[in-house]
């Protein structure tokens, strides 16, 4: 189900917990086999955003100072000479302007507020991001986590550089990478955000013009910088949905590390309704595998349960 749909199914529930009539008319308008069928897809994309049943407390990642974003970035392309379009390779000295930030933008996990910021036209002409690498490097420097689709090889790797630049000191956070998360765990027949969200219905990137757009960005374009600006928000919250639907799958990522709740809670958003599933082995050891009721994410608990006799004869070859 994608937000729009959710957004308006959602505010009738809110009016009328049963819905009744309402909901048949709901699901003739975003096409849905019957108004039943539609309670349910509802109900099941209300659970994967953590929005509790009318009347019920929110289920909320329980943290005492967990701090997680979204973040996305936009870049000017490079500017070189060149004597061909085919197979080139291009000398340092024929590079006349490198990529350069041109718009950052983010939210914290869960909140309606978005930050952003994007180069002046002056700035743009110029290609000086040293302003707008300041204000996000002030949005990132309190995160204990941040997501993003390939923000590890591409969005941090082009942050570090300009906070190296401009005279800015690293940060340290976790990241979380839906792109990598994609390519590990599943075979899209591309791992692009654009395909993977529209395969799964849910809300995809904002359209444009394409390259024209990033040229008259260069070229200082008020409204162009604007547009990409608005752009560059709504692939936050592309990301935000498409992380909510993968989120089960993340992994090296642990928010119960976070507060000083001792019992068990579901390592990537925090709920303590969990019950065991099973053994999990791995060739060291068996633990008891624990599912999530909220999120249906899979972990295991940290105790071996092998005997200290048996832990001595088993043999690896891994």
């Amino acid at each position: 189900m994608n937000r729009e749909t959710f957004d308006d199914c959602y505010k009738h529930y809110l009016a009328d917990y049963s819905l009744g009539e309402t909901l048949k008319s709901l699901a003739v308008k975003w096409k849905y086999k019957s108004g039943e069928h539609l309670r349910w897809e509802m109900k099941a994309e209300r659970i994967r955003r953590g929005i509790p049943p009318k009347g019920q407390t929110p289920v909320v990642i329980p943290h005492a100072k967990l701090n997680v974003a979204v973040l996305d970035i936009e870049t000017l392309p490079m500017i070189y000479f060149g004597w061909g379009i085919w197979d080139q390779n291009i000398g340092i000295n024929q590079i006349i302007a490198g990529t350069c930030l041109l718009a950052w933008a983010g939210k914290v996990l869960n909140s309606s507020e978005i930050h952003s910021d994007v180069l002046t036209p002056s700035e743009a002409i110029l290609r000086n991001p040293a302003r707008i690498a300041r204000s996000c490097w002030e949005f990132l420097s309190d995160k204990d986590a941040i997501i993003g689709h390939n923000i590890q090889s591409f969005d941090m790797k082009l942050l570090n550089l300009a906070f190296l630049q401009y005279g800015l000191p690293p940060l340290k956070f976790i990241l979380i990478d839906t792109y990598l998360i994609a390519k590990q765990s599943f075979r899209f027949d591309s791992n692009k955000m654009e395909y993977i969200n529209n395969l799964l219905g849910i809300r995809n990137k904002i359209e444009h013009e394409g390259f024209p757009l990033w040229r008259k960005c260069n070229e200082g374009d008020v409204q162009a910088l604007a547009e990409m600006s608005n752009y560059n928000c709504g692939d936050v919250l592309s990301s935000e949905d498409l992380y909510y639907r993968i989120r089960p799958y993340v992994r090296n990522f642990n928010v119960a590390l976070y507060n000083e709740i001792n019992t068990y809670q579901c390592p990537v958003c925090g709920s303590e309704k969990v019950h065991t599933e099973g053994l999990y082995y791995s060739p060291k050891g068996k633990w008891e595998s624990v599912r999530c009721e909220h999120c249906g994410c899979l972990s295991r608990k940290g105790e071996n349960l092998l005997s200290k006799d048996k832990k001595k004869v088993i043999l690896t070859n891994s």
